[in-house]
């Protein structure tokens, strides 16, 4: 591994020698084990960063699992390890990372580090909004004259500044993982009676690898328009056009506590999630999970932007 990981990581495997040689391999990480749903349920806290899912549990255990898992604990990032049975269903239920078996030391340790990065940035993004309102609260009852002199606030606007620089850095530490992840080196192997898609055997290269240019286009038109578009439409709308509120109760919100910085921390932030579900289905091949969300980000751009756009000539 790159670094040493300090992550909680629920492993549920029902193959005990294998949830042993996993348990191993994570030798950084404090580990939890389980090998069937009501235990995994009953480990789960606070605590867990990650939980590694057997795929190849009963179908209707692991999907009821993962929806559970789900509700319980909506912030911890799921890894499934794939088992020999590999359907097209299987990639679209709802985790974060497809790890196909044979699963080596390297990929498990990897794909742990990633989604413990992504749960990072989520935890480090929430606290400073949660700073971000705070100040603007004190901003908003004290004159700037007093706060000069109060030790609190000043201590406060250190933290902030500190919490920019760790939101910035992991957002870049995130970013170059998934663009340098390695493509899957085999599929899956096909069993008779449950076929591996096809699109999981034509290459192990990620798509967005051998269509680089398709992934940069598409990213790119969903950067100008929910990006760009929308960002500079609504920040003027609200900010400079008297007399217009937004329309997005949790955008207004954002804007009256967090601003500016916490509405492009929040864009950054559905960026880096929609990527990563970009870059994922390149890796596998599975075009729905690559198209979709820089698709609908452009389409939801386009829309957001008009719209504004429209208020603002209306006004």
């Amino acid at each position: 591994m790159a670094r040493t990981l300090d992550a909680t990581v629920l492993l549920i495997e029902g193959d005990d020698e294998r949830a042993t040689e996993y348990a191993t391999w994570l030798d950084d990480c404090t580990i939890k084990t389980a090998d069937d749903a009501e235990s995994a349920l009953d480990r789960l806290d606070d605590d867990v960063d990650v939980v590694l899912l057997d795929g190849s549990l009963e179908t209707a255990d692991r999907d009821d699992l993962l929806g559970r898992l789900r509700a319980r604990h909506v912030d911890c990032q799921i890894g499934l390890l794939s088992g020999e049975h590999v359907s097209a269903d299987v990639l679209r239920l709802d985790f974060d990372e497809y790890v196909p078996r044979p699963v080596t030391r390297e990929t498990l340790c990897e794909t742990v580090e990633r989604l413990s990065d992504r749960n990072a940035v989520m935890d480090v993004v929430e606290t400073y909004l949660g700073l971000v309102a705070r100040k603007r609260r004190l901003e908003a009852r004290r004159p700037a004259d007093e706060l000069a002199d109060d030790d609190r606030y000043r201590e406060l606007v250190g933290e902030l500044a500190a919490r920019r620089r760790q939101v910035d850095s992991l957002f870049a530490q995130l970013a170059a993982s998934e663009a340098d992840a390695d493509a899957l080196e085999t599929a899956p192997e096909s069993v008779e009676g449950d076929p591996v898609p096809l699109a999981l055997r034509d290459s192990s290269e990620p798509r967005y690898r051998t269509h680089r240019g398709e992934f940069v286009g598409l990213w790119l038109a969903a950067a100008l328009t929910y990006g760009v578009g929308d960002l500079l439409s609504t920040t003027y709308a609200v900010l400079v056009v008297p007399g217009l509120i937004e329309g997005n109760p949790v955008v207004n919100t954002l804007l009256s506590t967090a601003g500016l910085p916490g509405f492009v921390l929040l864009k950054l932030l559905v960026f880096l999630v929609l990527i990563s579900v970009s870059v994922q289905g390149g890796r596998t091949h599975e075009r729905f999970s690559y198209y979709w969300p820089p698709v609908a980000m452009t389409i939801l751009g386009l829309v957001l932007t008009g719209w504004n756009l429209w208020l603002i000539v209306s006004v």
